[in-house]
């Protein structure tokens, strides 16, 4: 049984099942998957890489404890009380990534001793939950700080800026405006702190906007480089739709987003002109956008709250 068909009988829902799909081929989050398992999960992979089953799938017992991580991204999917079942396809991609990511961090503790030079930062931007993958990758100066990082994500995503926002690391809330600032030595002022220590340190932490339909991105350091011309931040890659404007956060951008992909769909006119009145794009304007980076941080000195230029942009 193929891997589509395997979803759609296992888990009787077409939209979950195409969203599972979706999630498995994209080797970015396959390989986040990866880095993240526990001993118990990379180990059961690898078990399971010793047997080839003819129906194209095994069925194991399963422990929400010991595989947490391959049950909450539906690698696992659930059969009985206490089994669950994973296809073939999967454990090997799987296992490939568990080979890829060991064999990288054998190598960074090999060569943890040497720290080269950097002057910029390769970000990946996930918007978290989504019923597709919706990520931008970015390069960002080491010396930004976090109210330039927020306009970088806004720009990026393609957000107008019309809601609150603040990030959040292991320990620390960076709030982007000085008007929501509470006491406390964990509470920090996005425009006062610098991105480079707790980025790298943390290695990844989360930027929330709009808190009323609380749209979740992951910010991810995926590299330090080293460019010719580091002060301008930059799209590089893109993947997913833009998210949608007060739409309900990830599940009604789901639902709205469908509709507008179906012309057949009843509503579709409705749904496109409401969501291009709320800067929805129906392809991906990069150059724009770094056109429009470009001429932000184009200027002398840091960007901060009390000097936007995005505020009357």
């Amino acid at each position: 049984m193929d891997l589509r068909r395997f979803y759609h009988v296992v888990l009787k829902d077409d939209a979950l099942a195409d969203m599972s799909v979706s999630y498995i081929n994209d080797d970015y989050f396959m390989s986040k998957i990866a880095e993240k398992m526990k001993p118990d999960e990379r180990s059961l992979v690898k078990k399971l890489m010793k047997v080839r089953p003819l129906s194209g799938f095994y069925e194991i017992p399963i422990n929400p404890g010991k595989y947490f991580h391959l049950i909450k991204n539906r690698i696992i999917l659930p059969g009985g009380e206490d089994s669950g079942f994973i296809h073939v396809d999967v454990v090997r991609r799987l296992s490939r990534l568990i080979e890829i990511h060991e064999a990288e961090k054998r190598y960074e503790e090999k060569e943890s001793d040497t720290v080269p030079a950097y002057n910029a930062l390769k970000l990946r931007i996930t918007l978290e939950d989504a019923h597709t993958p919706v990520w931008r990758e970015v390069t960002v100066p080491r010396d930004f700080n976090f109210y330039e990082l927020s306009v970088v994500i806004q720009k990026a995503m393609g957000w107008e800026g019309r809601h609150l926002s603040s990030f959040f690391g292991r320990d620390e809330r960076i709030f982007v405006h000085a008007f929501e600032m509470e006491e406390g030595p964990e509470h920090l002022l996005a425009s006062e702190t610098g991105i480079d220590p707790l980025l790298v340190r943390a290695g990844a932490i989360t930027y929330v906007y709009d808190y009323g339909d609380d749209w979740m991105h992951e910010i991810e350091v995926l590299e330090k480089v080293t460019l010719d011309n580091p002060e301008i931040p930059e799209v590089l890659r893109h993947k997913g739709p833009g998210p949608i404007e007060d739409s309900g956060g990830v599940d009604g951008f789901r639902e709205v987003h469908g509709a507008i992909r179906d012309k057949a769909h009843p509503e579709h006119e409705e749904w496109l002109l409401w969501a291009k009145s709320q800067n929805y794009k129906e392809r991906y304007p990069k150059k724009s956008i770094n056109r429009t980076l470009k001429k932000i941080f184009g200027g002398k000195g840091p960007v901060t709250e009390s000097n936007d230029p995005t505020v009357d942009m």
